[in-house]
């Protein structure tokens, strides 16, 4: 007993726990808004609601506007004074003119712009405390010390009023009571009337913070001395309810009577007291340990909103809000009881006759609570008979209390204290203990199936795997009807006993591990393990499914209870749900969350009850709640929709009426706010854009709309919002706007539109008529260009007739002549007649190649073809292959050619220029005379010029030049059409040519050509197909490249052969033809590259030298030069030269020559080494034929003479070891020892292939005097040995 008082007297001293169960219907709970919602400060010293919706929250640092989801700051800091005896702070007041008013730490009173959105400056007013709008002109003002000053809005004007009633006091309080205005001073309270002023009630040492009328009485608060009441009638002190309960010593800072005639009453330090309708005075403080409780003991301020809300401001939590409507459960944890006394793990639950709960929980005893006394006792193993801790089950019957556990079987509490338990039951695990319509207690077990259990007489009956279908482990139980009885198991289905008959039946299709079980009206509702809520019709067993699909949050239902209207509510590891197959407006399903008051998420297996006055009960894992169903209560209050941002494209733009936006102004996005500010999130919206949306969007919590592309036309836009209850205002918020039609789309355009098309008609009646007449006179100018085209295509073609019918008869003149130079007995005579008809013939042969050539420029057929290259080579060519014809008249050439590497020009259309330049002024030049000739790179150009001595052709005549078939005078060479060519080629490269004379005797031919790629298309570009050129020398090293030496007098010339060459060969070069001559016979190199004309030694003596010598007549030559005359070609290849190359030359082809002139003399080596010398008859002449005559005849004598050594073989050969030696290296590529050795077994092979010998026979035959030895080498020489041989041939 002593302990019992004890134990009530600490939990009187909790204030929190007291008020848990003050209103048995239903809990307090406050929600909070603080700096992690947005809020700029969590000091709130003023709060109000504007006009339009929005909520305005004042603190210590900014001001908030507030849509129910985000916060618009304001940089504004609030006075936050509170004394024992005063406070001063700062202030918001929204009027019932529509206006919103600030007073700030600045002193200023401002006043909202709604369109402009900020705040406009009234007047300055110092240590303001209160607003008050008395009239449309009119606001007043409370001072700290100035008393009473009233501000004139429109003039901005301030007065002091009621100066000597208000004499050095502070107005802490203006408030309007039944047509008078009430002040709370620093003196006392002070009531106006029609301007007249009178002192109601003194305060000498307490200053009057509150007022509000409760009743029949003025409720006014003060600064630390608590409540005061005045009777309206008497204006006398007068003592209530309030005043009498409260201390006296509260510091008040707000009183507020709510619309539900509550009285809230803000205090600085002791909370927050409420005295409600039923007159029970209730005191809510703060406690960090429940989530329901208020945030924070200061609180400054009170308001409630148009939605019902009740709002208090707080000194340092932010704001705290009730919603009565929101909480929907009565709550208990573990945070809101004593440390002693467990709640949580809630497994079982029920209520006995005095309105006590009992809970069991999973290892933490039972719990009993007197909620009417607020006493609470857990019963444990240790403080008490209770054999487990584990409770699973309770039934509240007989004035007992029946305690199933989870292993130690049944107990029965009695009224006098004392437990019962049953032996026989010791380690059963009891999941519920059931009462049927028979008054019959069922037990069902985890192992021993379902058991009828009297307290007096033990076990009754016993159904379970042993003497039925039924499993061992039993879930739950149901009545049914006519005495049956429905079975719920953990893991093996449905089953149905007849109490009657006691026959079990199993209900086939239905194995769903089952939780809960509920019968109603025929049909049995079932609570599964994971599949959602199933219906079973008792007469047809036809089933039904209700799960995600119906809207419920989690198919794990825990417990289900049925209302008296039809609703279902379960229990779940995602809340508690609202369910009624039969309620489509709701969706079938309403979820509630731990928003609504829930203990957690996640309830618990069989901890679920209804008592007999309608109460439902749920446990959980962190505690247990209850509600009467018929008690829940939804918030009705419509939301007011505002649109509180419209953008287009992302641009914020005012709101006003009838907006009108250009055609292309059309993507528009509206953001909206539902004004309920109860948990927000959930508020949904619903909206339809007119002209555009066939119909009304799905509702969702997305507050915003986003249009693109809006065509031309009227549009009203229309938004409706619902609170989190789903409860809608169906009066939407409309913005209507106009997007215009572009310019070209006005009925002023469509105007335009039709003169244009007349205009365009006449136009093209116009048109016509004079495309008849052009049309007309195009076919006659046609009809003469088409003559004209026709003459110039007549004059290409008789061109090109002429040209080729010429050709035949040159070519049969020259062929004869060329026989008759070659004859040897022609005199010198006639050799110089036929040499003038021979020279004559070519320059008629020339004459008509340019026609040729001109014919082909009229005729378009000659294309550029561009490619890359060293020009400045190939003009130095040029230049020295006309250094002969020059030399001929004594003609000096003197040339400055820079280097012109890397340049883009077409080879043979420049070749052509320079020719016909070089040739004409070789042709008109005096002897003695010298030519000029220049080129060079400027600004990406090939700048060339040609100057010649000549003193016929005038200034004026200059122009004329370029003309076809144009001769200055009669008695001149040729016709006119080299210069003329060049101009074209010249025109057709792109490039300019012009003539101009020179110090009167000298003329200069200046040609301009582009020589870069961007000065070219691409198809005159031309990538050359260069013939494959084998290299001989791939896979060789550079000691087994071939050699070449390479004799030219002139440097540029040289270096450029020999960089043709250097990649694959061993290149040795020199500029003098007799130091070239000595390097041949030291090196005797595989080839020799030389020029003809060369000062010491030219290039034909040197091949005469050199193929007149036997040691190297077999070294294959190459003469370059520019005399082109087939006598002296003819004297070149007379002397043994192997080819002859003109210059200038191609690079490519003379490659290929040299390599095949290689080749050749590789496929001779082979030969030698393939083929007996004995029996070959020699295709050679000259020195090397006698070479290989002697060679011949030197082998065929001596052959087969065992003596037959090197030293003998060379002095036969009338030669030296060295120089023999070298010779046959060269020719066949063997030694002199190797070259006997491999002729003996040519021989031999012949022999033992046609001669039926031996092989020792065949050895000494040859000149072999050791079997073994010849057996070796003959191996070696055809891999295979004598017999091997011999074996083939006479098998």
């Amino acid at each position: 007993m002593i302990i019992n008082r004890v134990k009530l007297f600490f939990l009187c001293l909790l204030i929190p726990v007291s008020l848990l169960f003050a209103q048995e219907s239903k809990q307090f709970s406050f929600r909070s808004v603080t700096v992690n919602e947005g809020l700029s400060q969590n000091s709130v010293v003023s709060i109000t609601q504007d006009s339009i919706g929005y909520m305005w929250f004042a603190t210590q640092d900014g001001l908030n506007k507030y849509d129910g989801r985000d916060f618009t700051h304001f940089n504004k800091q609030y006075q936050d004074v509170t004394r024992s005896n005063y406070t001063q702070l700062g202030q918001l007041l929204s009027d019932s003119y529509g206006d919103l008013w600030s007073y700030s730490s600045n002193e200023i009173i401002e006043k909202y712009n709604y369109t402009s959105k900020v705040f406009d400056s009234i007047t300055s007013i110092h240590n303001a405390t209160v607003m008050h709008r008395k009239d449309s002109e009119t606001l007043w003002v409370g001072t700290l010390d100035k008393g009473l000053v009233t501000i004139n809005i429109k003039t901005q004007k301030t007065k002091s009023i009621f100066k000597e009633q208000l004499y050095n006091s502070s107005v802490f309080e203006i408030q309007a009571i039944d047509n008078s205005l009430y002040l709370g001073t620093s003196i006392g309270i002070f009531k106006i009337d029609n301007e007249l002023i009178s002192h109601i009630a003194s305060t000498d040492n307490f200053a009057v913070s509150s007022i509000i009328k409760y009743g029949e009485n003025i409720i006014f608060g003060t600064y630390n001395k608590g409540i005061h009441a005045i009777n309206v009638k008497s204006n006398n002190l007068s003592h209530t309810l309030l005043t009498n309960k409260l201390p006296n010593n509260l510091n008040i800072q707000d009183i507020f009577l709510d619309s539900k005639s509550r009285l809230w009453i803000a205090t600085y330090g002791d909370g927050l007291y409420l005295l409600d309708t039923d007159q029970k005075l209730l005191n809510f403080k703060a406690n960090k340990e429940d989530p329901f409780a208020l945030h924070y003991n200061d609180i400054l301020k009170i308001y409630e909103d148009i939605t019902g809300n009740i709002w208090f401001g707080s000194e340092g939590a932010g704001l705290s809000y009730y919603d009565e409507h929101l909480v929907k459960f009565n709550t208990i944890t573990s945070k809101q009881v004593p440390e002693n006394v467990s709640v949580d793990v809630v497994r079982s639950i029920t209520v006995d006759a005095n309105n006590i709960m009992w809970l069991g929980t999973s290892g933490k005893g039972l719990t009993r609570i007197e909620r009417a006394n607020k006493l609470y006792k857990t019963f444990t193993t240790h403080n008490s008979e209770l054999s487990s801790n584990r409770v699973m089950s309770l039934l509240f019957t007989d004035n007992k209390l029946w305690i199933g556990h989870q292993s130690n079987g049944l107990q029965i509490l009695k009224p006098n204290g004392e437990f019962q338990s049953f032996p026989e039951l010791n380690n059963y695990a009891i999941w519920k203990i059931y009462k049927d319509a028979n008054a019959n207690i069922w037990l069902c077990t985890r192992t021993a199936g379902l058991i009828k259990f009297d307290k007096n007489h033990g076990i009754i009956e016993t159904y379970n795997s042993n003497n039925s279908k039924l499993s061992n482990n039993i879930r739950t139980i149901e009545q049914g009807k006519d005495n049956k009885l429905w079975i719920g198991t953990d893991v093996d289905g449905l089953y149905k006993l007849d109490c009657t008959t006691k026959n079990i039946e199993k209900i086939d299709k239905f194995d769903d591990k089952i939780k809960s079980l509920n019968y109603f009206n025929g049909v049995l509702w079932i609570g599964t393990n994971g599949n959602g809520i199933k219906s079973i019709d008792e007469e047809t067993l036809k089933v039904k499914d209700y799960d995600f699909e119906y809207g419920l949050a989690n198919n794990v239902i825990y417990g289900l209870l049925r209302d008296d209207n039809d609703n279902f509510w379960a229990s779940t590891n995602k809340g508690i749900a609202r369910f009624n197959p039969n309620d489509p407006f709701k969706h079938y399903v309403e979820n509630f969350t731990i928003v609504n008051g829930l203990q957690a998420y996640e309830f618990n297996t069989g901890a679920y009850f209804k008592a007999v006055d309608g109460q439902f009960y749920f446990g959980g894992i962190e505690g247990v709640n209850w509600f009467d169903p018929e008690k829940i209560t939804y918030n009705q209050s419509k939301p007011k929709t505002t649109i509180s941002k419209f953008e287009v494209f992302g641009k914020e733009k005012k709101l006003y009426d009838d907006l009108v936006f250009a055609h292309n102004q059309n993507t528009i996005t509206f953001t909206f706010s539902s004004l309920h500010f109860s948990h927000p999130e959930k508020n949904t919206y619903s909206y339809i854009l007119e002209n555009h949306d066939k119909d009304w969007s799905d509702s969702n919590i997305k507050n915003f709309a986003h249009y693109t592309n809006l065509p031309p036309n009227d549009y009203t836009f229309k938004v409706i919002s619902s609170n989190y209850e789903g409860i809608w205002n169906k009066e939407p918020t409309t913005v209507s706007f106009k997007i215009l039609k572009p310019w070209y789309a006005t009925n002023l355009a469509l105007i335009t539109y039709s003169l244009l098309i007349v205009l365009l008609l006449y136009g093209v009646y116009s048109y016509f008529k004079f495309k008849w007449k052009l049309e007309t006179q195009v076919k006659l100018e046609h009809a003469e260009a088409e003559r004209l085209r026709q003459l110039d295509n007549f004059k290409t073609k008789l061109y090109t007739n002429i040209s080729h019918e010429f050709r035949t008869p040159l070519t049969l003149i020259s062929g004869p002549i060329d026989k008759q130079l070659a004859s040897k007995t022609i005199n010198q005579k006639n050799k110089q007649e036929l040499l003038v008809v021979k020279q004559n013939a070519l320059r008629l042969l020339g004459l008509v190649n340019q026609m040729m050539d001109l014919s082909l420029i009229d005729a378009g057929q000659i294309k550029l073809k561009v490619e890359k290259g060293n020009l400045g080579i190939i003009l130095k060519q040029l230049v020295s292959a006309f250094q002969y014809k020059a030399k001929e008249k004594d003609i000096k050439i003197e040339s400055n050619i820079d280097d012109l590497h890397n340049c883009w020009f077409d080879k043979d259309i420049v070749e052509k220029i320079g020719s016909n330049l070089l040739s004409n002024a070789i042709k008109y030049s005096p002897k003695e005379s010298t030519v000029y000739f220049s080129a060079q790179q400027q600004n990406d150009q090939l700048q060339l010029s040609v100057i010649n001595q000549n003193n016929t052709i005038k200034a004026d005549k200059l122009g004329q030049l370029f003309q076809r078939f144009y001769q200055d005078n009669e008695a001149s060479e040729g016709v006119g059409v080299g210069l003329a060519l060049v101009k074209d080629l010249v025109t057709l490269s792109k490039g300019t040519i012009l003539a101009n004379t020179l110090d009167d005797h000298k003329i200069q031919f200046n040609i301009t050509l582009p020589i870069t790629k961007d000065a070219f298309e691409e198809y005159e570009l031309i990538k050359l197909d260069k013939p494959e050129i084998e290299n001989i020398n791939n896979t060789t090293t550079i000691n087994e490249r071939p050699t070449l030496i390479i004799i030219d007098d002139k440097k540029d010339i040289l270096n450029f052969v020999a960089s043709i060459f250097e990649e694959n060969y061993n290149v040795i070069k020199t500029t003098k033809s007799s130091e070239g001559l000595q390097i041949v016979k030291k090196q005797l190199p595989d080839l020799v590259i030389s020029d003809i004309m060369m000062p010491e030694i030219n290039g034909i003596e040197l091949c005469n030298q050199l193929k007149s010598d036997t040691l190297t007549s077999h070294i294959p030559i190459v003469l370059l030069t520019a005399k082109v005359t087939q006598e002296q070609q003819r004297e070149g290849l007379e002397t043994g030269a192997d080819a002859y190359v003109t210059k200038p030359f191609n690079a490519d082809i003379l490659k290929v020559r040299v390599n095949k002139l290689i080749e050749m003399r590789e496929q001779l080596k082979q030969r030698f080494i393939e083929q007996p010398i004995l029996t070959k008859e020699l295709e050679v002449t000259s020195v090397e034929a006698e070479f290989m005559q002697r060679l011949k005849e030197v082998l065929d004598t001596n052959i087969v003479d065992p003596e037959f050594t090197s030293d003998a073989f060379s002095k036969y050969m009338l030669m030296s070891r060295t120089q023999l030696h070298r010779k046959l290296k060269a020719i066949v590529g063997m030694t002199t020892s190797e070259f006997i050795r491999s002729q003996r077994m040519l021989l031999a092979r012949d022999i033992l292939k046609k001669q039926n010998i031996s092989i020792s026979e065949a050895a000494y035959l040859v000149g072999f005097n050791s079997v073994s030895y010849f057996i070796k080498c003959f191996k070696k020489s055809y891999n295979e040995t004598p017999s091997q041989f011999i074996a083939k041939f006479n098998p």
